[in-house]
């Protein structure tokens, strides 16, 4: 065994490959049909933009039954019947000709994203590592910006080229002979399938060390009663609403005080590029650090770029929000599964992650129209802005507190 590389990296390459398509090409790349299909069937934008609000609601409530199912139930089953009901949203997208059939098909994506995505790798690959676990989870994460840097320009030529209905049926059959194969032959749910323990099984950590989490498995039915546990799915909920709200309305509050649109194309690209490494560094201060120091880094720097962009009307603030945001935003998807596996513990893990997840997904949901409100309402992001700085900062707060109560129950069940 010794030189041969641990299966679980084996895990986090497939779960990189599969997160590049299956949340960058239903989620990332909705936008690229926009155009297209409402020139073609005459809807206006708002109306076919309303898919992505179904996904993402349909996604909340679906949380708590996948992070469980994902516990007790076969990962193939799983995984592998929510790719299909990808592929079928796809399907679906391409022969629609009226909007109840295109939100049917959303609807079917929304069914499918959880356990197809993100938090399924997160809950697989928690089982396989100890050690450099949030290493492991943040590589893999970083599939979603690798996906968009690789298939962007692929799925731009399909739809000019071939037009979006064949783009959709060529993304479908894409999904199916990349992802399905991944999850039938390489993707296992746990090590001991395999006759393996997880990566670092046996070794001690020091405590706030690579795999020092809490002791105290409790399920959410329990963990309801305390008071933490609902700070710390707030707080979540904070990263969702503040990281949303700034990655989906910075581009347009951007142009709106001054800066061109190929600037503003060209800060996007940026933050999103830095955003692909980001990931794999907090994932790496989380494992070297521990909790606190990742709580710092990825939140703490999120609520700095939002401080930038309120004076990014200067160019030299302008790149600081871009460098701040790059780092920052990863704490939207790095965060909920590293910190709920760190605080809350291995036995529960899908069932408290489906929650976190859902509380996320929510925020994310409720921030670009929230915000988009307050503009409408006030001619100015400046509130916003401010009101995503003091949510980002209270969030800080409770997922600092919750780990600290999550100890001092530790101490007291010792």
């Amino acid at each position: 065994m010794k030189g041969k590389m641990f299966y679980g990296w084996w895990v986090v390459g497939a779960a990189l490959v599969m997160l590049g398509m299956t949340w960058t090409l239903p989620i990332s790349f909705f936008g690229l049909f926009i155009k297209p299909i409402t020139a073609e069937l005459g809807f206006d934008r708002a109306s076919l933009s309303m898919c992505s609000m179904i996904v993402s609601l349909t996604a909340v409530f679906m949380s708590p039954y996948v992070g469980k199912s994902l516990q007790n139930k076969s990962a193939r089953l799983v995984v592998g019947t929510s790719v299909l009901l990808i592929i079928a949203g796809f399907l679906g997208f391409s022969i629609s000709t009226s909007l109840p059939m295109f939100y049917v098909c959303a609807f079917l994506i929304g069914l499918g994203i959880n356990g197809g995505a993100i938090m399924a790798v997160s809950i697989i690959i928690r089982n396989w590592f100890i050690e450099k676990r949030g290493l492991a989870i943040s590589i893999a994460l970083a599939g979603t910006g690798l996906g968009g840097l690789v298939l962007s320009p692929v799925v731009n030529m399909l739809i000019l080229n071939y037009g979006w209905r064949f783009a959709y049926r060529s993304l479908a059959l894409l999904l199916l002979v990349v992802v399905i194969p991944l999850v039938l032959f390489v993707i296992k749910k746990t090590p001991e399938e395999m006759g393996l323990q997880p990566y670092g099984f046996g070794k001690e950590q020091a405590a706030g060390g690579q795999a020092a989490t809490s002791s105290v498995d409790m399920p959410v039915a329990e963990l309801k009663g305390h008071s933490f546990f609902w700070i710390y799915m707030l707080s979540i909920w904070g990263i969702g609403f503040a990281g949303g709200a700034v990655l989906l309305q910075a581009p347009p509050y951007l142009m709106d005080i001054g800066h061109s649109p190929t600037t503003v194309a060209a800060a996007v690209a940026t933050y999103l590029g830095i955003a692909t490494v980001g990931k794999i560094v907090l994932g790496s201060v989380y494992d070297a650090k521990g909790s606190n120091a990742g709580i710092w880094f990825g939140s703490g720097l999120m609520l700095l770029c939002i401080i930038a962009l309120l004076f990014a009307s200067n160019s030299t603030l302008l790149w600081a929000f871009v460098i701040l945001h790059g780092f920052g935003t990863c704490c939207g998807t790095v965060t909920p599964p590293v910190l709920t596996s760190r605080i809350f513990g291995a036995k529960y893990y899908g069932e408290t992650y489906g929650y976190a997840n859902l509380f996320l997904q929510f925020g994310l949901a409720l921030s670009s129209p929230t915000v988009a409100f307050v503009f409408d309402k006030t001619g100015t992001y400046k509130l916003a802005w401010i009101a995503c700085a003091v949510i980002m900062g209270l969030t800080i707060f409770g997922m600092m507190y919750t780990g600290s109560a999550m100890k001092g129950l530790q101490k007291k069940s010792a």
